[in-house]
């Protein structure tokens, strides 16, 4: 069984068979419903793309499925970005640890926001915030066909990835991508709060489900945090979330 997340436009509530309120709804599905499926989420004036790309981001939930069994699935997935197997020194060849606890002193520590007319050629464009942003692949996917009107923040939690990644984003050439190494649950306010354009789209997808009742306080989806999304989002903004 699969559960969907659709974000509520906060004060303004559009007709949408998945917005009706200032709250977050919570559907059901009876049936999976894969990521490759497009039409899940609706259309949003000039934010169509994200119903098209939402079918990549099967890759990155092969990514969590696969991991050991296929490490090969995701780059297979995103083969047209080119991306190189072997880039850094300083990375190498990456074993990801699959599991981490946000709760870990360490990382509650909330990130210091960037400046982002330096992060960002154009700072005033909507953005899209992915958290958990796993490799990457997706939001450059996104970021190279959407490089004049959008951009494209990616917020993850295991450092390794993100080296990876902002070092990809810059044999890209890519100027509307970005990502931070952090937890989300203590940064996103801090971050987004500071961005000088609107939030229009906030992404979760197949977060880790912490399965053991002694560890659901670890999942991603927190009051605290689900509350800073509905007060960051712009009028029209959504909020798709997948779960594996």
């Amino acid at each position: 069984m699969a559960y969907s997340l659709y974000s509520a436009i906060p004060k303004k509530p559009l007709n949408s068979i998945f917005i009706s309120s200032p709250n977050f709804i919570f559907s059901t599905v009876n049936k999976h419903i894969p990521c490759v499926t497009p039409s899940i989420f609706p259309c949003l004036g000039g934010y169509c793309t994200w119903v098209s790309a939402v079918s990549s981001s099967v890759a990155e939930t092969e990514e969590h499925l696969n991991r050991h069994a296929s490490p090969g699935i995701v780059a297979k997935e995103y083969a047209d970005l080119n991306l190189p197997e072997r880039f850094s020194e300083d990375v190498g060849n990456l074993r990801i640890r699959q599991h981490v606890n946000p709760l870990r002193r360490g990382l509650m520590i909330p990130a210091e926001a960037p400046n982002w007319k330096e992060v960002f050629e154009d700072a005033t464009l909507p953005l899209m915030v992915d958290i958990g942003s796993g490799s990457g692949r997706f939001l450059m996917w996104l970021a190279k066909r959407n490089s004049s009107s959008m951009n494209y923040l990616g917020l993850e939690i295991r450092p390794k990835l993100v080296t990876r990644a902002e070092y990809w984003i810059n044999d890209l050439g890519l100027k509307n991508a970005h990502f931070i190494s952090t937890n989300a649950m203590v940064s996103f306010q801090r971050l987004v709060s500071t961005y000088p354009g609107p939030l229009m789209l906030v992404s979760i997808l197949c977060p880790d489900p912490h399965f053991k009742k002694k560890h659901h306080k670890r999942r991603v989806l927190q009051k605290p945090l689900v509350d800073s999304i509905v007060n960051n989002l712009a009028h029209g903004g959504q909020v798709p979330a997948r779960s594996f």
